[in-house]
């Protein structure tokens, strides 16, 4: 399992956060950029994002709560390794296809209540899809298994070159769920970065 760690709980302190996660084994650093209107919260704007990037010793995983379409090209302009966008404000796939010429890899993320279909015009043209196992905006949540259902469905129809994610209530009881599904990779932030011992949580997901 791959591990994909969120700084959003210590976003306070979080510069301190990033330098924690280099000295672990974990795959990628999860930024959650928040634009105020997709979600209520506003978090890791455009300058904050820049300097965390040249800190990170970690591929960088972005996950985009952003409505915005020329916002949306800004944050992929600093060439994450995976960029997710949410299929809840996708028309067509034009912004796939931009983010994808760029040379970056394309997430979509579904929320706990949309539909599972809604993926399916894109699944031919992304990288990965993460499942929120929370309603996004806010870490700390608790997980919400019905989403596991929905994660079995895709997978069946999926090949295996697209990655599933999980992010949202991720922790050493959860884990076996998402297991279970057939899930890749799963976004923990809490429950790693509220530790002492951000390698030893991470490794009881892996």
């Amino acid at each position: 399992m791959k591990v994909s760690v969120s700084v959003l709980s210590n976003y306070d302190d979080v510069s301190n956060a990033v330098l924690k996660v280099n000295k672990t084994s974990a795959d990628f650093l999860h930024i959650d950029v928040m634009d105020g209107k997709f979600v209520n919260n506003l978090k890791f704007p455009l300058e904050l994002v820049e300097k965390l990037k040249s800190i990170s010793e970690k591929k960088i995983d972005m996950h985009l709560m952003v409505e915005d379409e020329d916002l949306i090209k800004e944050y992929a302009s600093y060439k994450p390794y995976y960029l997710t966008l949410h299929v809840e404000i996708l028309k067509d796939n034009t912004l796939i296809k931009y983010i994808k010429s760029l040379g970056i890899k394309v997430g979509l993320a579904i929320n706990p209540e949309t539909r599972v279909e809604n993926l399916s015009p894109y699944i031919k043209d992304i990288d990965l899809i993460l499942f929120m196992s929370v309603n996004p905006g806010k870490g700390g949540q608790k997980f919400k298994k019905s989403v596991i259902q929905k994660i079995k469905k895709i997978r069946k129809i999926l090949n295996n070159k697209v990655i599933i994610s999980v992010d949202g209530g991720v922790n050493d009881k959860t884990i076996s769920y998402c297991r279970e599904a057939g899930c890749d990779m799963v976004v923990s932030g809490s429950y790693v970065t509220n530790s002492d011992n951000y390698e030893e949580k991470i490794l009881s997901l892996k």
